[in-house]
């Protein structure tokens, strides 16, 4: 392995992990029904069932981000997440909670480029032949 390769793998596990605990905590806080979470969803006009789907896709997330594997599944699973939390916040003057969206967001395409499948890969390289 050539040194710029070791940084980046270092530099996806470091993205990956912060992810993950960005999942656990916020997916954890969901689904057992923290007050917070359950208000702000309530708020914005959402179910309590959909509260807990969305937990249970951040959980999912942060288990798939810990495998290289399946870490793209996990983070574009998490990029679909974001990009309905920054729709909500956008849509509900809610404009100081959308860097951190983005920030998350932006992690999450990044792991979910360099993670992408083997097949898809591929399938990218077949296409730039052509």
């Amino acid at each position: 392995m050539t040194k710029g390769r070791i940084v980046k793998e270092v530099v996806l596990w470091i993205f990956a992990l912060f992810l993950a605990l960005v999942c656990l905590r916020s997916g954890w806080l969901k689904v057992t029904g923290n007050i917070f979470w359950v208000r702000d969803f309530h708020r914005w006009g959402y179910p309590d069932w959909f509260r807990i789907v969305v937990g249970i896709a951040e959980l999912t997330s942060m288990v798939l981000l810990l495998v290289p594997r399946f870490a793209g599944y996990g983070a574009s699973l998490f990029a679909v997440v974001m990009l309905g939390a920054i729709y909500t916040h956008a849509t509900h003057n809610e404009s100081s909670r959308l860097p951190f969206n983005l920030f998350l967001l932006t992690l999450s395409l990044i792991i979910a480029f360099t993670r992408r499948p083997t097949f898809l890969k591929k399938l990218q390289k077949s296409e730039n032949v052509s």
